[in-house]
């Protein structure tokens, strides 16, 4: 039976789930007419509005795990928590701002559909732990973006290359899983067969995370997708909510799997320092926000193997504000290559006097997502250096290395994309209202979480707490030091 208190928010999830799949059956059957633009926005603002009612209501728990269906290896069925809570909105922001900036040649009813079934999975894995479920959301988040890149003039290269990384980091996850079910490496009686599940797991992460040496594969989507497909694709980093789950997602027993946590963060280190000196070196803006995505993607991952309930923190806002920034930028990057085709960086482009605006977007979401005060990634890089450095000396330098760095390329890059000689005789394109409209949402919720951070915080708070097996009084002991005010 389920809970009457409880009802209210298993409709709020699977209102969240089925509005985009209802969306993409829709635009597949061609039934709006050839602007699916309109009806995918609705269903996504749908989404959107179905998540926050599930981050309202958890907030009104008790705040344990709601927990419902079958138990298998440690999973539920359906797993609701304070990082599902947070998590949910902020997908589906992403996406409903993906389909708004979206040129409309970008919106043929094929891409649309396979963009709304995408983010249906997505949220239907941020709301289980239940390991073979997992397995099969992998899969189906998966194959929507292999598609999208195949179909894309020039991208049948970028696509060969995605295809065997995901191939085989679904091979190594679904045996993983299944050792790992077989043999849970956190039961008193676990053996060999667990531990290789366990590592297994951890490979399959690193290859769908893009860390070093399976890296490549992520500048190259950036490069040959479109930047909705690459957007959707990796904003939302379900490989770090499976580490979530299946690695340190056993309160009762947290040392299981450390030992594969220890590996992935050092290895997330040395990718998120590679990644933002990558990125300096870029020669196109496409590159650039690809080595970038790569980098912060790494920095969650290093955040989420830390000891602390303070890093796990500061991983889940990094989370949050990197993936709202790199949106915002590789948003911006779209709509002015729909006006001026490719931009290079190898020499400045003088794209200001052309669009202002977008100028100025540009610049803000790349201040936003290297720590500028007032927004969510200065909570998030206090909180995570802080916990690094408390924990590993090396790991805080490297996070604060790969912070320095890439601030200088997202400088660069505004530099040369915007600065140099104009054309004052050229075409001016102004902004559309669209545009205006998603962007500023995506830099108003960056600037909002940044100066009232304590919500946000306090329910990452008790679900890292109970994630690591600490009580709350003892995780909120740890962010006492948490300036107040920002």
């Amino acid at each position: 039976m389920i809970p009457p208190d409880d009802r209210g928010l298993l409709v709020a999830a699977a209102i969240t789930v089925a509005a985009p799949l209802i969306g993409s059956a829709v635009t597949a059957m061609g039934l709006t007419r050839g602007k699916p633009r309109p009806f995918a926005v609705a269903m996504a603002f749908v989404s959107l509005l179905a998540s926050l009612a599930v981050t309202t209501l958890w907030s009104q728990t008790d705040g344990a795990p709601r927990l419902f269906g079958d138990r298998l290896g440690g999973g539920r069925f359906v797993c609701i928590d304070g990082i599902t809570a947070v998590l949910l909105p902020y997908v589906a922001l992403v996406e409903m701002a993906i389909l708004l900036v979206a040129p409309r040649r970008a919106l043929e009813p094929s891409a649309v559909a396979r963009l709304l079934f995408g983010a249906a999975a997505t949220f239907a894995l941020f709301l289980t732990s239940h390991p073979l479920l997992l397995v099969a959301l992998w899969c189906a988040t998966a194959l929507p973006t292999w598609i999208s890149v195949r179909s894309t003039p020039g991208g049948y290269a970028a696509a060969r290359v995605f295809a065997i990384a995901m191939s085989t980091a679904v091979i190594c996850m679904t045996i993983g899983t299944v050792l790992l079910i077989i043999d849970p490496p956190w039961a008193a009686a676990a053996g060999w067969v667990g531990s290789a599940g366990g590592w297994l797991v951890a490979i399959a992460v690193m290859v769908r995370k893009g860390i070093f040496p399976f890296h490549s594969w992520y500048p190259a989507l950036f490069s040959g997708a479109t930047m909705s497909t690459a957007l959707a694709a990796t904003m939302p980093q379900v490989a770090s909510y499976t580490a979530v789950r299946l690695l340190i997602g056993h309160v009762d027993h947290p040392e299981g799997v450390a030992a594969e946590l220890v590996v992935l963060s050092q290895l997330a280190l040395v990718t998120a320092t590679y990644g933002a000196a990558l990125a300096i070196v870029q020669r196109d803006l496409r590159s650039l926000i690809g080595t970038l995505a790569m980098s912060q993607s790494a920095m969650v991952l290093a955040g989420l193997a830390g000891t602390l309930p303070m890093e796990l923190n500061g991983a889940f806002c990094v989370w949050i504000s990197s993936g709202l920034a790199l949106t915002g930028i590789g948003l911006v990057s779209w709509a002015l290559e729909s006006r001026a085709g490719v931009i290079r960086l190898d020499t400045p482009q003088g794209r200001f006097w052309d669009a202002p605006a977008l100028a100025a977007f540009f610049l803000l979401f790349g201040l936003a997502g290297i720590g500028l005060p007032g927004t969510l990634s200065f909570v998030a890089d206090d909180l995570i250096v802080s916990g690094s450095l408390d924990e590993q000396l090396h790991a805080g330098l490297l996070v604060i290395l790969a912070t320095v760095l890439s601030g200088i390329a997202m400088m660069r890059g505004w530099f040369h994309v915007f600065g140099g000689p104009v054309e004052s005789e050229g075409i001016r394109h102004a902004i559309l209202p669209r545009e205006r409209l998603a962007l500023t949402i995506l830099l108003a919720v960056l600037f909002l979480l940044g100066l009232w951070p304590d919500p946000l915080v306090r329910a990452l708070d008790r679900a890292t707490g109970r994630l690591l097996g600490v009580s709350a009084a003892g995780a909120d002991r740890d962010l006492q030091d948490l300036p107040q005010g920002r």
